[in-house]
């Protein structure tokens, strides 16, 4: 139903304010192929509400050590790979939103009928993205919290979220294939043109994962003051 109301909303813009621009979607399909992992976006187990979990799909590494970075666990992920958001509770609206990403990520309401399977006793609606290029991409769910201060473009009509949020929050980091992990690559030092490797201090299970100035939490390396 979303996507029918976004794509009359673009054909009303079409008709009153000229053609749109090619890259126009306020939403995103749900990808085709098969995902490396999924994701629990809004999930009850035994009683207790979990949050997003995974909060934190990436490669880690240990990066304590000054003469060198190496690899610690994690899941690496790599451009073109898939992601499948899972929400299991169908009936309530569930979506994934970046304020922060190297690309665009914008899901549908993951709500019944849509893309909706039943595996075992637990039904859940999916949406499947597929990460272009490498980086760090933050995401949420608008649907729990203040998003941050909401923003209409006068023009198009697209919204977007500007400032902070207090909705859990969660990171998919995509690394380069066939990166560097090294001790000038996290110092921001290494030779023009070296391939570095972006997830270098992101995910994270123990603080050996994170920067000396950092912390693990929910599985990422947070500022040890402020929690960011």
């Amino acid at each position: 139903m979303r996507a029918c109301l976004a794509t009359c909303l673009a054909l009303l813009l079409v008709a009153c304010k000229g053609p749109l621009p090619e890259d126009f979607r306020p939403i995103q399909d749900s990808a085709e192929g098969s995902p490396r992992i999924s994701v629990s976006m809004n999930r009850i187990i035994s009683g207790r509400y979990r949050a997003i979990a995974p909060a934190c799909i990436g490669q880690q590494y240990v990066v304590r050590d000054p003469s060198g970075v190496q690899p610690a666990g994690g899941l690496s992920m790599r451009p073109g790979q898939i992601v499948e958001f899972r929400n299991y509770q169908p009936e309530v609206p569930t979506n994934v939103t970046s304020l922060s990403s190297p690309a665009a990520l914008f899901s549908p309401n993951l709500v019944k009928p849509y893309n909706t399977r039943t595996e075992t006793d637990e039904t859940y609606s999916f949406w499947r993205y597929q990460f272009p290029q490498p980086g760090v991409y933050e995401y949420f769910d608008t649907n729990m919290g203040e998003p941050g201060r909401k923003v209409v473009d006068s023009y198009y009509g697209t919204v977007s979220y500007i400032g902070e949020s207090n909705a859990p929050k969660a990171v998919v980091c995509v690394d380069p294939p066939n990166c560097v992990a090294s001790a000038e690559c996290l110092a921001g030092t290494a030779p023009a043109g070296t391939n570095c490797c972006t997830c270098l201090g992101v995910c994270c299970t123990t603080d050996p994962n994170c920067t000396s100035d950092k912390t693990c939490l929910r599985g990422r390396c947070v500022d040890q003051e402020t929690g960011e």
